[in-house]
């Protein structure tokens, strides 16, 4: 037995479950032949035995969700067994004796109650409406029994008021127990085993409807053909139990859907209940009987009037549950679903109230607009779901630090707004904090993480839209100036930004028409003064201004993502280039080219495949190439970097850390990353062998010789402009120099006859000049 529609979930019903059920399948349908008493008792015995271990089997082979409502199923199949074989006997007994088979089928009845009311429970049923619902069939059912069912049988010979009573309660409990199973069709998920369910209900309703109906010379038993429906409950529940719907898991994309739906109140798959329960004390208020007593007018007045109330809950419920649908529906039109914080369009309109309101005197409101450094990291590295734990965290580390009146707000993405009012000398306060809330490292599922905010801060006036679009410049511009930092707007700022913009305009021109040049910069071998490699450098000459400092458009490049595109087209030409110095036999055969890799071209996908096209398609061995990356792209040694990094080294490529000693220098990263060079510094080398100059620059170069000696990192310093730093250097321990000392970056063809008349680098054995190919050590 498998449910198509109930997923991987579902699971094989053993072949024994299978067998029992349609044994006991058998056995009801041989029941009604004419058999003797003996093989009738025979067969309830083997049907009730036959569905009661099959309900064990089901629920410990599906674990159903909730568990609890399926255990009790065993108990009140078992509970229904006496109940039913004692009936025969209990009719020659007098006293209580003649209501023995009544206790046990009313604890079941009860068992049975409560697990649809746990089921209802635990699949969104048993609201307010369902017990109206029930309440107003309860009244019908109970009316409606009296009428037809209670009152007629008082008039039979030998039947007690009791047994009379009886004889119209079961079929009303029935209907309260068919009335829960049917409203957990309509609002749980649509399952088989639940519709199973309601159809062993509605045979318990038939089955007692025939006992009431069928009384015989005031005896309450009908003949045993009657117990054929109880029988054929036993099985229906059975293969509830059984079926693979049971089992939990996620519902078929249908399902989940209708599922997902709300059902209305007033639904019309769910006013036949109601229609039917009206209709059943409209015809015993229209036609009551002949012999219509005190007793039974009380009652139809009773019934009536609990109808009419809960007919007027139901409906004050719906309206009210409208009224919160509505308000959960403008709660969501202006709040962010996954982290709960109000959407740009509720700042805007909170915003609109500020700018209208008056402030006191010497405060003013302010917008912070927060943007998280390094998210994009942490989305990428360990996917989505760990990026939305993130922001979830953030918005509740900045809801705490800032509570109401404070208006904390998510626009798009990692980016979040803070609406404070304050003085304007506590603004700066504001954003420290704001900074160091960020900062806390965030404990994700799969690791602890730390990013930082840059965050720009503007007055409101204005208009939401300009106060929004004055944060938004204040942020980018204290992005520009690194990480965790905060700005302020001012009036510069926005010309700042108009001529950024138009900068990245004329970059995207330039690209366009393929406008960078490059110039190239010679590595010299610091003892001899030879040169043994070039470092390719990006220029460009913008119209009409001139040359533009690599300081200034280089950042524009990585804020709009042109550095992706222009650090490919710089990598290809610096390859082609040094593979023809090598064809034109001006350079030896271990003379390399170093590139500077931004941190967003290094961590593109696209990035080491690139690489090995281009050495493969120049014929330029890896060991030749060397990649400068800074130290900000290892800042995460997360398990992107550490792959990329380890695909370019299985290329041979070298990688150099640029400007080492400016930035966070840990050496965990040098130990633990591939990289094989560091370069030190100008700051630390423009200050050498000068008295007036800092004191402690020859010992952070020292220390950066030491660390890359116990490493085995070749060390390379950079701005070397007079002879007096390069002796320095020398002794010091340094390996290869870069600087105006030995040669002004230029273009290709100047470098080329600078390199013809240089001598060539006195050749090391193996592959190459170990101090020049980093990748020599193997």
């Amino acid at each position: 037995m498998r449910d198509p529609r109930s997923g991987a979930a579902g699971r094989d019903v053993p072949a024994a479950a299978r067998s029992a059920t349609a044994l006991a399948a058998l056995c009801v349908l041989l029941y009604p032949l004419p058999l003797p008493d003996a093989v009738r008792t025979g067969l309830m015995a083997a049907v009730a035995l036959l569905s009661v271990t099959c309900l064990v089997v089901g629920v410990r082979l599906h674990r159903p969700r909730p568990l609890s409502p399926w255990l009790l199923m065993p108990c009140l199949a078992v509970l229904f067994l006496p109940g039913n074989a004692l009936r025969p006997w209990s009719t020659s007994q007098d006293g209580f004796g003649r209501y023995v088979p009544d206790v046990f089928t009313l604890s079941a009845y009860l068992l049975l109650a409560a697990a649809l009311a746990r089921l209802a429970r635990a699949h969104g049923g048993l609201r307010r409406e369902v017990v109206c619902d029930v309440g107003v069939v309860a009244a019908a059912g109970a009316l409606a029994a009296a009428r037809f069912l209670v009152l007629p049988t008082t008039q039979v010979p030998g039947r007690s008021t009791a047994e009379s009573v009886l004889a119209g309660a079961y079929p009303l409990v029935d209907v309260l127990l068919l009335t829960l199973g049917v409203d957990l069709v309509l609002s749980g998920p649509r399952r088989r085993s639940h519709h199973l369910l309601v159809a062993a209900l509605a045979a318990l309703l038939v089955g007692d409807l025939l006992y009431a109906a069928y009384g015989v010379r005031g005896v309450l038993v009908p003949p045993d053909v009657v117990n054929t429906p109880f029988l054929a409950a036993y099985v229906l529940v059975a293969l509830a139990a059984l079926h693979p719907s049971q089992a939990p898991g996620p519902p078929p994309p249908a399902a989940a859907a209708a599922a997902a739906a709300p059902l209305d109140a007033w639904s019309l798959r769910r006013l036949p209940l109601l229609v039917a329960a009206l209709a059943a004390v409209t015809v015993v208020v229209a036609v009551p009987p002949a012999d219509e007593g005190p007793l039974l007018r009380l009652a139809t007045g009773l019934a009536l009037g609990v109808v009419l109330a809960l007919l007027l809950v139901r409906a004050v419920s719906a309206v009210d549950g409208q009224a919160r649908a509505r308000a959960v529906l403008q709660h969501r039109a202006g709040h962010d679903a996954l982290t709960g914080l109000p959407n740009r369009q509720e700042v805007e309109r909170v915003l609109g109230e500020r700018l209208a309101a008056r402030r006191a005197p010497g405060t003013a409101d302010w917008l912070l607009y927060v943007d998280l450094d390094g998210f994009k990291r942490v989305n990428d590295t360990w996917g989505h779901a760990c990026g939305d734990q993130l922001l979830r965290a953030v918005a509740g580390r900045l809801r705490a630090v800032l509570p109401p009146p404070a208006v904390v707000g998510r626009l798009s993405g990692d980016e979040f707004v803070v609406l404070a009012t304050t003085a304007a000398g506590a603004v700066e306060d504001l954003a420290r904090r704001v900074l160091a809330v960020v900062e806390e490292p965030v404990r994700l599922d799969v690791a602890e993480v730390v990013v930082t905010g840059s965050v720009g801060v503007a007055e409101v006036r204005g208009s939401a839209d300009q106060t929004l679009r004055d944060a938004d410049t204040a942020m980018y511009r204290a992005k520009r100036r690194g990480r965790a930092q905060w700005a302020v707007f001012d009036e510069s700022m926005r010309t700042a930004l108009g001529n950024e913009m138009e900068l990245e305009l004329d970059l995207r021109r330039a690209l366009e028409r393929d406008a960078f040049e490059l110039v190239y910069q010679a590595v010299v071998d610091l003892p001899t003064g030879v040169p043994v490699g070039v470092e390719a450098l990006l220029r460009w000459h913008r119209p009409a201004s001139g040359p533009v400092p690599p300081a200034v458009f280089v950042p524009v490049l990585e804020a709009s993502g042109l550095i992706v595109p222009v650090g490919a087209r710089v990598l290809r030409t610096a390859v082609r280039q040094l593979a023809r110095w090598h064809r034109e036999g001006l350079v030896g055969p271990s003379f390399g080219m170093s590139v500077n890799v931004s941190p967003h071209q290094l961590l593109h996908p696209s990035f080491p495949g690139a690489v090995e096209e281009a050495l493969r398609e120049e014929g330029v061995d890896g060991a030749l190439l060397t990649l400068e990356i800074t130290e900000s792209s290892m800042l995460a040694e997360d398990a992107g970097t550490t792959a990329v990094l380890e695909h370019l080294r299985r290329l041979g490529v070298g990688l150099a850390v640029d400007d080492f000693g400016t930035g966070y220098s840990a050496l965990s990263y040098l130990r633990a990353l591939p990289v094989t060079a560091v370069k030190v510094d100008r700051s630390f080398v423009s200050a050498l062998h000068d008295p007036h100059g800092p004191t402690g620059d020859e010992a952070v170069v020292r220390a950066v010789v030491a660390v890359g000696r116990a490493l085995g990192l070749r060390v390379t310093a950079e701005g070397v402009e007079t002879a007096g730093q390069a002796r320095v250097l020398r002794a010091l321990g340094v390996e290869l120099g870069q600087g105006w000392l030995w040669h002004r970056a230029g273009a290709a063809h100047e470098v080329a006859r600078l390199l013809g008349a240089a001598p060539a680098a006195p050749p090391a054995p193996g592959a190459g000049d170990p101090r020049l190919n980093p990748a020599g050590e193997g």
